[in-house]
């Protein structure tokens, strides 16, 4: 069923694909957006088949067929989580797309090792993201997959405010890449309440 769920869209691909070939030139910007978009559901189908597959597989308690990145780094130092994602957060106006997913999965399967770890502690995920544009809005990256990773695999219980918290800071490089710095929230979040506090404490006692 997988497989035939799967050659299926390699066949839409290539239906698509050929038809826009045979344009060349000719081809408007409209219809590559819509190519694009059609690309991108037949991969969301393909996803979707494997992971669907791994349900069954586990509930009968099989090996799952591993969609893990191979340039995907995870490693535990001095009680931070460190993750290593080869490759830049995409945009939130495109909405659920196979990159998201992508890098959810790739999360979750690779951060298993440490599960529990943030299980039942207030936990903040430091992000730092790294694109090739020289100028770009942090507010415009789509952090969820990052979170959902994180729950998946069981490293926080929850992206609620009882849970967890976040920090995003955007950087310039030319090799566009994502890393995610998961600690104990408590020691970052005291300094930053304390430096609140006393600025508004000298603010008040201005007056």
């Amino acid at each position: 069923m997988i497989n035939q769920r799967i050659l299926d869209s390699i066949g839409e691909i290539e239906q698509i694909s050929n038809k826009l070939l045979k344009t060349k030139e000719k081809v408007k910007d409209e219809e590559l957006e819509r190519y694009f978009c059609k690309f991108e559901k037949a991969r969301m189908d393909m996803y979707d088949a494997v992971e669907q597959e791994n349900l069954f597989i586990k509930f009968g308690g099989g090996e799952a067929i591993n969609c893990i990145g191979e340039e995907y780094e995870v490693e535990l130092q001095n009680d931070i989580l460190k993750i290593y994602i080869p490759e830049t957060l995409p945009k939130i106006k495109q909405g659920i797309s196979y990159t998201q997913k992508r890098i959810m999965s790739n999360i979750s399967w690779n951060v298993r090792k440490y599960e529990g770890l943030f299980y039942d502690k207030f936990a903040i995920a430091i992000i730092k993201i790294y694109d090739n544009k020289p100028i770009w809005d942090t507010d415009n990256r789509n952090i969820k997959p990052i979170h959902d990773g994180l729950i998946h695999g069981r490293i926080i219980r929850d992206d609620n405010i009882n849970c967890s918290c976040y920090f995003v800071q955007g950087y310039y490089s030319c090799e566009p890449h994502t890393e995610v710095y998961v600690l104990p929230a408590e020691e970052i979040t005291r300094i930053i309440d304390k430096k609140i506090g006393e600025k508004v404490y000298t603010d008040i006692a201005k007056f």
